[in-house]
């Protein structure tokens, strides 16, 4: 059978649609595959490191859809409120003020030291973002960003953790109080013990150092940042 002109037409274009079509299709599929492949190899390898000398136990990423490590306990998911590529923010058990709450690095380990750098600029990227989230629901003026970066510096869980606590103008009557609730502060009591107390002088019996004294420990640095860059 013979088919004119005026016929033809229609089914060419429709062949040309269904093909494009299918090929956008196949496309599709392929990309997804890809990308559904690229997922699960960084799931698997997101994994860096481990304790090295602070602990025996190996720096340890929890699937999301489980329960997160801060250390050695378990946070439940709907306790975390952000994730990002390397970090998590969760509410705090025990805040020490309304809002208070923790940004943690994905793995478990003790010290900003041991965090990538990809780790260590997503941290920081992360405390910002919630601070945002903070100001807008609290409507504070200020903040205290805060890290016990060891367990000298009063760290109570040995996995790295940023305080973020929302503040106001004049909400403390000693504005330093706020080091000392941090220093005291644990996600149990279990861990919670007596800490050496740092005996820091109040501001009037504080004395300035000399010109010459801090340009001689600005050039100990200064030393050390070269040696560390050449």
């Amino acid at each position: 059978m013979l088919l004119r002109s005026s016929q033809i037409l229609p089914i060419i274009l429709a062949f040309q649609s269904t093909h494009h079509i299918a090929s956008s299709a196949f496309a599709f599929c392929r990309a997804s595959k890809v990308a559904s492949e690229h997922f699960q190899l960084d799931a698997t390898s997101t994994t860096k490191g481990s304790y090295n000398d602070h602990s025996d136990i190996d720096g340890k990423i929890m699937n999301p859809d489980k329960q997160q490590l801060f250390g050695r306990f378990k946070i439940s998911s709907n306790q975390i409120f952000h994730r990002s590529a390397h970090s998590f923010a969760m509410v705090n058990l025990r805040p020490l003020v309304p809002g208070h709450v923790l940004i943690c690095s994905l793995r478990v380990i003790p010290l900003l030291s041991d965090l990538e750098d990809d780790e260590y600029d997503d941290l920081w990227r992360t405390v910002r973002v919630v601070q945002q989230v903070l100001r807008q629901q609290y409507k504070c003026d200020a903040f205290n960003v805060a890290v016990q970066d060891g367990v000298g510096a009063g760290q109570s869980v040995p996995h790295v953790h940023v305080h973020i606590l929302p503040r106001y103008h004049g909400d403390l009557d000693r504005n330093d109080d706020i080091y000392d609730k941090l220093e005291a502060w644990a996600p149990r009591d279990e861990i919670s013990k007596e800490k050496p107390k740092l005996d820091v002088p109040e501001d009037s019996e504080r004395r300035d150092r000399t010109v010459e004294e801090m340009a001689k420990e600005a050039a100990i640095y200064e030393s050390l940042l070269s040696d560390l860059s050449g």
